[in-house]
């Protein structure tokens, strides 16, 4: 049996054979309390994994990093062959040394294991990627018939005509229908209905004359690769999904090819063929599996927001439109805001919506229609945004004069309040209804833009609002939160970066509102150096990971999401990438202090 588990980075990368050869080379260690692993300027032979104990890090005597089980160090050391700090045995600890010429020669060997020890953080987050891509298999073989859902099924009498059936099945736009017939259930298909006109049946017969009793089913809480089998080894189309001996889907087998192969694919057509709330709230309930499916191919968090946006988009309007009338649909712009504007909300978190209105148009029941549109979206899993920016609220229902002149005073008497609603407006995307609504409104503000370099700093300000959680010699600072020594992701380390793009963006008329796409522009317009512009770009991305994968960590411990992630349940490579980023913060903090003259105001 091994000593050492192979499954974490950069070891996960070495084949079979690498791997007996570096285990056979590796010692085990033994450190009593307090006693020295690494001192500074020592030559540095080997790289440590923790098997048992902790191992703390530490420049003079402040505490830079603590290492756990698993954890490896120190594998800047090891290139640099020796390391201005001091590594101590805080718990006595029993760790694997794997000599430093066994790893350097694997380095030139195996490019992708090299590339943890001397790639950038792009190479690095490749590597975390892949890992959770060897999760893809296990979530899709453990996926049930209830996951993929399947289609409400369409019941018909035996007794009725099969012109009657046909008809039942062109309204609900279904290619089956279920037949009962006392105690007995039937399936009637399209093929059926081929059949019957080609062997010159009359319309008029009852079409349980004409149908199947004999069902295959499945149960609802069976894995969904066992319906794939049956359906392969049948050659069937479709079967029927049963819950407690009773049919209530039929599965069919686009559907289940639909799950395996594109899974998003599957939820935008449930969106589309919905016919009530409850099939919109049962397809919502599919969009946390998409993301952890996803997540687990290795899809970075931009491209999975945007995939999410697009999804969300389509429940919103859908949603919209069962809700209210029609015309109040054609007269007005749904809009989403903030985070959900961007695409960079990937787990449901809170609403964040407005409502434009047409000039002189009042429609009747307005606030009752808003009041049960977030009421729904509430049973879909988005939580009432805590500071109110939700269509149910009148100051969030405009009309196109009223926008006017709450930009008109963002922009002539700006207050931190006003400036927060400015800053989530720029991120403002339609989902439903006129759309030029919207651009009239950003036009509008485009105008009103005066070359005011203290407006953009009274703006720009909000960056301050919280200390980045890294200190000297690279220490992470965390605080007793909850019971819980933590740093705060999102006031930390992800909204000064997004909002320093915001800012930057309003000034320079950089239209894009995902942060990523407005680091690129400001790049192309010459803004903003390129190097610090992709830096920027992967930081985002490893911050926004590590927030996705802590918030899934919730939801499985039956916890809300929040932002308050713990350093010590990180990997090693987790926390040097932490780091980076809040290394990529601090610079970009100073740039925007200097451009701003924050420090003026």
């Amino acid at each position: 049996m091994s000593r050492f588990d192979f499954s974490q980075p950069p070891f996960d990368t070495l084949s079979l054979a690498e791997r007996d050869a570096l285990e056979a080379r590796a010692d085990v260690a033994y450190f009593p309390d307090e006693a020295v692993v690494i001192a500074p300027g020592q030559s540095i032979d080997a790289l440590y994994v923790i098997i048992k104990g902790k191992v703390c890090e530490l420049a003079d005597e402040e505490i830079i990093a603590r290492y756990h089980p698993r954890d490896s160090f120190d594998a800047r050391a090891l290139i640099a062959g020796q390391t201005p700090h001091r590594f101590v045995a805080e718990e006595e600890a029993l760790l694997l040394s794997l000599p430093r010429a066994e790893l350097l020669a694997l380095t030139e060997r195996n490019p992708r294991f090299g590339a943890y020890f001397y790639a950038g953080v792009s190479h690095k987050l490749g590597m975390l990627a892949q890992r959770a891509g060897n999760q893809e298999l296990q979530t899709l073989l453990t996926a049930t018939v209830r996951d993929a859902g399947g289609r409400q099924p369409v019941f018909v009498d035996a007794e009725d005509s099969i012109r009657d059936v046909a008809a039942a099945m062109k309204t609900r736009r279904s290619k089956s229908v279920l037949v009962r017939d006392g105690e007995r259930l039937g399936i009637f298909t399209t093929t059926d209905f081929r059949d019957v006109i080609l062997n010159g049946v009359d319309s008029a017969e009852p079409v349980g004359r004409h149908c199947g009793y004999e069902l295959l089913t499945i149960d609802i809480d069976d894995f969904l690769f066992n319906a794939l089998l049956l359906m392969t080894q049948r050659n069937l189309r479709r079967l029927v999904v049963t819950e407690r001996g009773h049919a209530v889907a039929m599965l069919a087998q686009v559907d289940v090819l639909s799950y395996f192969s594109n899974h998003s694919h599957l939820i935008a057509q449930r969106l589309e063929q919905a016919a009530s709330l409850d099939e919109l709230a049962e397809a919502s309930g599919q969009m946390d599996r998409l993301i952890r499916i996803l997540s687990g191919h290795g899809v970075r968090p931009a491209q999975l927001g945007r995939l999410v946006q697009a999804l969300s988009a389509r429940l919103f309007a859908r949603a919209w439109r069962m809700i209210v009338p029609p015309e109040l649909a054609d007269n007005s712009c749904l809009i989403v805001l903030g985070s959900e504007g961007r695409g960079e909300q990937i787990l449901k978190t809170d609403q964040d919506n407005a409502l434009l209105l047409r000039d002189g148009y009042e429609p009747e029941r307005l606030a009752e229609h808003c009041a049960a549109f977030s009421a729904a979206l509430a049973r879909f899993g988005y939580p009432p945004c805590p500071g109110g920016v939700m269509v149910s609220r009148p100051e969030w229902r405009l009309s196109r004069a009223a926008l006017r002149e709450r930009i008109h005073g963002w922009l002539a008497h700006p207050s931190g309040e006003g400036m927060m609603q400015l800053a989530i407006f720029c991120d403002a995307e339609a989902v439903c209804g006129d759309a030029s609504l919207l651009e009239d409104s950003r036009a509008y503000l485009r105008e009103r833009l005066q070359d005011d370099a203290g407006f953009y700093a009274r703006f720009a300000r909000a960056i301050e609002q919280f200390d980045t959680p890294l200190g000297p010699f690279s220490r992470l600072r965390t605080r007793e939160r909850d019971g819980r020594d933590a740093l705060d992701l999102k006031k930390g380390g992800i909204f000064p970066l997004v909002h320093g793009l915001r800012a930057l963006a309003l000034e320079h008329g950089i239209e894009e509102t995902a942060s990523a796409a407005r680091a690129q522009a400001l790049a192309a317009a010459g803004r903003l150096e390129p190097a610090l512009a992709a830096d920027i770009a992967e930081a985002l991305s490893i911050l926004s990971q590590l927030r996705l994968e802590h918030g899934l960590r919730r939801l499985d411990a039956g916890q809300t999401p929040d932002n308050l992630l713990e350093p010590e349940r990180l990997s090693t490579l987790e926390r040097d990438l932490l780091k980076e980023a809040l290394a990529v913060v601090k610079r970009f903090k100073t740039l925007l202090r200097h451009h701003y003259r924050l420090g003026s105001l």
